[in-house]
C-alpha cells in the first residue's frame, strides 16, 4: 500500500512539474494566447511588494508613464531568454517615460531564490512578488513570460508570450 501511495504521490508530483513547463511561453504559443485581459481593455489596478518590501501600485504610473508589464518565474526558460532584450529596453525607453514593472509570479519560487535571480542577473527594474497569486489570477496569466504593454491612460496596447517584431514602433506611439 505505501509503494503504491508512494508511486502515486510521485506521480502527481511529476504531473504538476510537467503541467508548470507547458506554460513556459514560446512564439508559437503567441496565436493562442486567448485568456485574461487583452487589447482595449483597462489594466486593473494592483498593488504588490517588491523585494524590499517597499509597495507599488500600478496606478502610480497611470496619466504619468507607459508601463511595460511582465509576468516571469525564475524556472521559465524563455524568461531567462528576454532578460538582454528587457535589460536593453530599460536602458533606452526608461528615461523616455516607459515603466518596466516584472512580476514574478511566486508559483515554485520562493522569495529567497527571486533574490538571487535578481541579484544574478543584476535586473534594473523593481521586481514585484506576486506571493498569492492574486494579480496574476487577475491578469490570466496561465503561462509565462507575458508581456503586456500599458499606455500612458492605463489601457492595454499589446499582451501576448513575447514582443512584437514592432514594439520599437509601439513604444515610440506610446511615449
Amino acid at each position: 500500500m505505501t509503494k503504491i501511495f508512494k508511486k502515486l504521490n510521485l506521480t502527481s508530483i511529476l504531473f504538476c512539474f510537467i503541467l508548470s513547463l507547458a506554460g513556459c511561453g514560446d512564439e508559437k504559443k503567441q496565436a493562442s494566447l486567448s485568456t485574461g485581459l487583452m487589447k482595449g481593455q483597462l489594466a486593473p489596478d494592483f498593488t504588490l511588494k517588491d523585494l524590499n518590501g517597499k509597495e507599488l501600485s500600478l496606478s502610480a504610473y497611470r496619466n504619468k508613464d507607459a508601463v511595460y508589464l511582465v509576468f516571469w518565474a525564475t524556472w521559465c526558460p524563455y524568461c531567462i531568454r528576454d532578460i538582454p532584450r528587457l535589460k536593453e529596453i530599460h536602458s533606452k525607453y526608461s528615461i523616455k517615460g516607459l515603466k518596466i514593472i516584472s512580476v514574478n509570479i511566486a508559483a515554485n519560487d520562493p522569495m529567497g531564490r527571486v533574490m538571487a535571480f535578481q541579484k544574478k542577473y543584476k535586473l534594473p527594474y523593481p521586481i514585484l512578488y506576486d506571493e498569492n497569486n492574486i494579480v496574476s489570477r487577475m491578469y490570466g496569466i496561465m503561462g509565462v513570460p507575458v508581456s503586456i504593454i500599458i499606455d500612458r491612460k492605463g489601457i492595454i496596447q499589446f499582451r501576448g508570450y513575447t514582443l512584437p517584431k514592432n514594439v520599437e514602433q509601439l513604444f515610440a506611439q506610446l511615449l
